[in-house]
């Protein structure tokens, strides 16, 4: 498979993965038909759908260093920091499904929101390069990979991260722990 065919599948799976979070949060928001068509759809899967985010996200990453041999910055480690873990957490609390989960998996998450956040604002030059960590080797506001002239490295991050919190906000409002 070629680094395009990839480069291409992973920027349509996070359209259509942030495009299944624009419809839960509108469905938060709404009332009637849409909000228990959405909420019966997902019901008992959001934990499920939590771990092939993150596990798709860590293959993902792993194949742009590994194979693509894409060095990461400063900000991608932290961002696999919050990530890698992820996998494992969310394993561990579905077999068997433990709901306390969230609050570990949410930790995590949260910490790689923030993350990807400050990396996208300086890429996209909100916040100026010399508030950036990176002063040796590659540069944290660099894009190696724009899709779609908006998708790079850190927004495809910052939109897995916001995938993976609204499902674990979501399954925390449907059962308490």
């Amino acid at each position: 498979m070629s680094y395009e065919t990839v480069r291409t599948f992973f920027a349509l799976l996070a359209l259509a993965a942030n495009a299944a979070t624009i419809v839960i949060v509108v469905a938060v928001v709404a009332k009637g038909t849409i909000r228990e068509r959405v909420f019966g759809s997902l019901a008992g899967s959001e934990l499920w759908l939590s771990f092939v985010v993150a596990a798709t996200a860590t293959l993902g990453s792993l194949y742009l260093s590994e194979i693509v041999h894409l060095v990461p910055c400063v900000f991608c480690w932290y961002q696999r920091i919050a990530m890698y873990p992820l996998v494992l957490i969310l394993a561990i609390g579905l077999l068997p499904y433990d709901p306390r989960v969230r609050r570990y998996a949410a930790a995590f998450a949260s910490l790689g929101w923030i993350i990807a956040l400050f990396q996208t604002l300086l890429v996209a030059g909100i916040i100026p390069e010399s508030a950036q960590p990176c002063v040796k080797g590659i540069t944290c506001s660099e894009t190696h990979i724009s899709l779609l002239g908006f998708l790079n490295i850190p927004t495809l991050s910052l939109l897995t991260f916001t995938v993976i919190g609204v499902l674990l906000f979501y399954s925390h409002r449907l059962e308490p722990s």
